[in-house]
């Protein structure tokens, strides 16, 4: 608008200059030059939307329009106006946001919160806020808080700053992803950069931490015994095991042995050993000698 009132002006007064001379005011083709202002009023109707922006076209006229204009140049109506809203990354770093456990402590913490404007949803969101600056201080800064009092109302000081820490922030995440996505928002990521329970809390916390690492210690001890009695009682039992067989293999050794000895012994008949004696005189040529005593066999050689 303000662009076209300056190019009617600027159009009558080049055209009025250009019709005064010496002799007084009469048209001439110098008032052709009243012609060029009016061109600025081809500016007018173009919009460039720059780029990861969406344009959100209003008029006079009919106010805003739905439909948004995406990245590049467009024809518009001369009064009309073009809004620009970026759909780049926006960061916000908020500082005193706190939370109350379920043990009515409370929480103070640091966030670094990245989120940005859904392109689908750009429409809605600057007929509620108008500017990412509104979006910034109307929204953000008020979901995140909600958000945090909901998640952590539902647990003590000690589990989300010790244990539950991450199933703590998850719950943030989620919860503040659903908040903001109801108002074109997307939810990209969230740091939680510090959080402070007071010195008290955080005493008591890291004497906690403390006791419950003994307790690991001890019960890592304690299964490291248990491990190492097993063991040795399993090496005992098999150390058994083999005695156990080996006296068994002894004991079939010897039962072998007795009934090989009682085979032998009952194959030894009179007539057995009578046969055994006629070879050995045979093979070596055996003579009878009286001893005065008895009468000895003996092999021939012998002295």
């Amino acid at each position: 608008m303000l662009l076209f009132i300056i190019a009617i002006v600027l159009s009558i007064i080049v055209f009025i200059w250009a019709g005064f001379s010496s002799r007084g005011f009469s048209f001439n083709l110098k008032q052709l030059l009243a012609i060029l202002p009016l061109l600025l009023i081809l500016f007018a109707a173009v919009a460039i939307v720059p780029p990861n922006s969406v344009g959100i076209q209003y008029s006079p006229f009919s106010g805003v329009k739905e439909s948004t204009l995406s990245e590049g140049w467009h024809f518009k109506g001369i009064f009309d106006k073009v809004y620009i809203i970026s759909t780049e990354v926006q960061t916000r770093v908020l500082s005193g946001i706190t939370g109350q456990t379920e043990d009515a402590q409370y929480l103070e913490m640091v966030i670094d919160i990245k989120y940005r404007v859904n392109r689908e949803k750009a429409f809605e969101v600057f007929r509620l806020y108008r500017t990412l600056e509104n979006v910034s201080n109307n929204l953000i800064e008020p979901v995140v808080q909600r958000s945090i009092e909901t998640i952590t109302t539902q647990y003590n000081v000690i589990e989300i700053l010790g244990e539950k820490r991450n199933a703590v922030y998850q719950g943030i995440e989620k919860d503040l992803s659903e908040r903001l996505s109801k108002n074109g928002i997307d939810f990209i990521s969230i740091n939680f950069m510090d959080t402070d329970a007071g010195e008290a809390i955080e005493v008591a916390i890291q004497n906690e931490a403390v006791a419950k690492k003994e307790v690991e210690t001890a019960k890592q001890k304690l299964e490291k015994a248990q491990i190492e009695s097993k063991e040795k009682i399993v090496q005992a039992e098999a150390e058994r095991d083999a005695a156990k067989i080996r006296a068994e293999m002894l004991l079939i050794e010897a039962q072998a042995q007795a009934e090989a000895n009682e085979i032998l012994a009952q194959s030894l008949t009179p007539e057995l050993l009578k046969k055994m004696e006629m070879d050995a005189r045979m093979k070596w040529g055996w003579i009878t000698v009286y001893t005065g005593e008895a009468i000895v066999n003996i092999p021939q050689g012998t002295e």
